[in-house]
């Protein structure tokens, strides 16, 4: 459809980029051919000698949507968008409002694409988070994800969550990311600078910002050496360790079902042998720092291979009695007990004490009598007690069949306090 032909009820939603270089010809056409432009007061203003009228979006939005419906029943009227109106823009909620056939859509370059332009850096592969109208937990809980994979990730930024706010929220998860912050881009006081979230969160940025966030080295190449981007469920083989000294797959699975990881939260690893615990709860909850303690050395090397192997970063690896070191840790949301050696009792104390509010404690038990200790302490404790029993048979080849080979069957005891 050509300007000229324009009839309402048609809403034209016009893309204007990062500034009024971006308008090409045919968006001005469609701008000189509306009788109402309606937009925010900074685009308005770039058309002083415009002979229609003008309005400014009013809040909450819901009010100019309204407003836009009503007038373009009769006029024509032309929205003048952020960026491009399909890009996490107003196009989609006019669409969802007005349906698509009473939408002309002219598109433009977005602040991402310009950001990426600017630093020459492939923007096909850049997932971009929008904090317009989204939750603040749930944007940074998605840009998170995105960096724990190692790939790149744009931030759309609003006046409530600035850069400095992102940064600030990206320090405790992803420390060692780079943040390439976009400010008034296509603009005089266009300004491109790089920092790492910690300095970020020090500065002050201009409210019209985006950002571009790279990687950790360390998530790249945890990406990179786990091309099938396993979450749950790696095998035994994928852990260096001495021979039987692992929390078997299955027997980890129930744990970690027990243990209930969620974000934010802090993990003990106690007896961690060689982390197999301690990566998987990683790689399937952001939590806040995981400590895994092994006293043993040869086991407690392992264990740092291995989480250089799966490039786990938020795990602090101690070789230590685990008695003497969570002393000093910061109390936990999450304990598993893995082993304990003669300090067993001292660490259940411990444990008890300091288990935040609706924290969970997860142990697995090979002895009877360990067992048995271990049901005692809790049952005269404020805390709810659950046990099951593993008992996992693995296929292995004879002749050209299969038998089943049975491995030690396994106590999970958990406990949780009571409300």
């Amino acid at each position: 459809m050509k300007p000229g032909d324009w009839k309402p009820p048609l809403i034209a939603a016009i893309g204007m980029g990062i500034g009024p270089k971006c308008l090409g010809s045919l968006a001005l056409e469609w701008i000189e051919a509306a009788q109402i432009l309606i937009g925010a007061s900074r685009h308005l203003e770039l058309f002083p000698e415009y002979a229609g009228e003008k309005l400014d979006f009013k809040s909450p939005l819901s009010e100019s949507l309204e407003e836009i419906g009503r007038i373009s029943a009769t006029k024509r009227v032309a929205v003048l968008c952020s960026g491009d109106p399909l890009f996490f823009g107003i196009g989609r909620t006019l669409a969802d409002k007005f349906g698509k056939n009473r939408l002309m859509v002219i598109p433009n370059v977005t602040s991402i694409q310009t950001l990426c332009a600017r630093i020459c850096e492939n923007w096909d592969s850049i997932e971009t988070v929008s904090f317009h109208g989204a939750k603040a937990k749930t944007g940074i809980e998605r840009v998170l994800d995105i960096l724990n994979t190692g790939r790149k990730a744009a931030v759309i930024t609003d006046p409530d969550h600035k850069p400095q706010w992102i940064a600030g929220e990206l320090i405790e998860f992803q420390s060692e990311c780079t943040l390439i912050i976009g400010e008034d881009l296509g603009i005089p006081s266009e300004r491109i600078r790089s920092f790492s979230p910690r300095d970020a969160a020090g500065e002050e940025f201009s409210l019209l910002s985006a950002i571009v966030v790279l990687p950790a080295e360390s998530a790249v190449k945890s990406a990179k050496s786990n091309k099938t981007e396993i979450v749950f469920g790696l095998s035994d083989e994928a852990f260096e360790c001495e021979a039987g000294m692992i929390t078997k797959m299955e027997v980890r699975a129930v744990v970690l079902a027990m243990l209930q990881p969620a974000h934010g939260q802090v993990l003990w690893d106690l007896g961690a042998a060689t982390g197999s615990v301690s990566v998987e709860a990683a790689a399937i909850a952001r939590l806040k720092r995981i400590f895994a303690i092994e006293q043993n050395q040869s086991r407690y090397s392992m264990l740092l291979r291995n989480l250089e192997k799966f490039g786990i970063s938020e795990v602090q690896a101690l070789c230590a009695r685990a008695s003497e070191a969570i002393g000093a840790l910061p109390d936990p949301d999450r304990v598993f007990i893995g082993g304990s050696g003669d300090d067993l009792d001292m660490i259940l104390e411990t444990v008890a004490k300091r288990l935040l509010p609706g924290g969970r404690v997860v142990q697995t038990i090979v002895l009877l009598q360990t067992l048995e200790k271990v049901n005692k302490f809790w049952k005269d404790k404020n805390f709810d007690l659950s046990t099951v029993q593993i008992q996992v048979n693995r296929s292995v080849p004879t002749g050209k069949d299969q038998r089943l080979e049975a491995l030690n069957p396994v106590f999970i005891v958990s406990a949780w306090r009571r409300c």
